[in-house]
């Protein structure tokens, strides 16, 4: 009796073919993006600890080049405005509830106001939707303060620094507590209209930049307020994780796509 042999068909062989080397392309191609995304990070991180190593700069002007200046430290003389005042809530401190102060700086001579990051101060567990004091030893509104801090294009310690889209203003809570504005976001525009003056397109943080991505540390109290690393969020190993995923996947659907061939079409037909 003879035995019958399977002849699959060069449509069957081609429809595998093209399946196997499209997933392949998929696969492979968001390996490639991922690749590029990593590399588009790490052009960013690098140009930002470049700038923090920077000399510091003394602005005259509200509106900067953030493109260039972004990540510079800053020496600024001039004096903070008690009206341009507000918190930020539910921020943290190891863990124990904070706010989070805004505070418009005006440079020597100048009619704008720079938002300032001071800082952030706890709240008291006794009282816990009650806004905390400003501290005694802070530098107090309308004297003479030379500000050092750090340029940001957006502001610190908060979902914005980390690429993550806030909602629009409207979105914003703004409530009054001990004689305090404290809202649950920062918008440059509110902050404009609260202070009744012109705002800088960049804000400063007094809180010091980490130049190393993902650095954590403890608060450390600097003039009454705690103070917090502000991390560089490089994001390189996540994308070159995602890369390594997608071409390990290419490679194991080239190897699957020939063992099946080998299996369905040339061993069958060896039979």
């Amino acid at each position: 009796m003879v035995k019958a042999v399977r002849t699959p068909g060069k449509v069957k062989l081609t429809f595998t073919l093209l399946i196997g080397a499209t997933l392949v392309w998929l696969t492979f191609s968001l390996g490639q993006w991922q690749t590029g995304r990593a590399q588009e990070k790490q052009t960013l991180f690098d140009a930002q600890a470049r700038a923090l190593a920077a000399e510091p700069v003394s602005p005259a002007s509200a509106q900067l080049d953030l493109d260039n200046l972004s990540y510079r430290k800053i020496e600024l003389k001039g004096r903070f405005e008690a009206k341009a005042l507000i918190y930020i809530d539910n921020r943290q401190v190891n863990g124990r509830p904070a706010v989070q102060v805004v505070q418009g700086f005006r440079p020597e001579g100048e009619s704008f106001l720079i938002p300032v990051d001071r800082g952030l101060l706890l709240r008291n567990p006794a009282e816990p939707r009650l806004a905390p004091e400003m501290p005694s030893e802070a530098a107090q509104a309308g004297g003479l303060f030379e500000l050092q801090g750090t340029i940001l294009p957006r502001f610190a310690q908060s979902a914005e620094l980390r690429g993550i889209a806030l909602g629009g203003t409207e979105d914003i809570v703004m409530t009054q507590s001990n004689g305090f504005e404290v809202w649950s976001n920062f918008s440059a525009n509110e902050f404009e209209k609260h202070a009744g003056e012109a705002v800088s397109n960049f804000v400063v943080t007094q809180q010091p930049v980490a130049q190393t991505a993902g650095q954590q540390s403890q608060a450390s109290k600097v003039g009454g307020f705690y103070h917090l690393p502000v991390p560089l969020q490089e994001q390189v190993a996540k994308h070159k994780g995602y890369a390594f995923q997608w071409f390990s996947m290419s490679a194991v659907l080239v190897l699957l796509t020939l063992f099946f061939v080998y299996r369905e079409f040339y061993k069958g037909n060896k039979q």
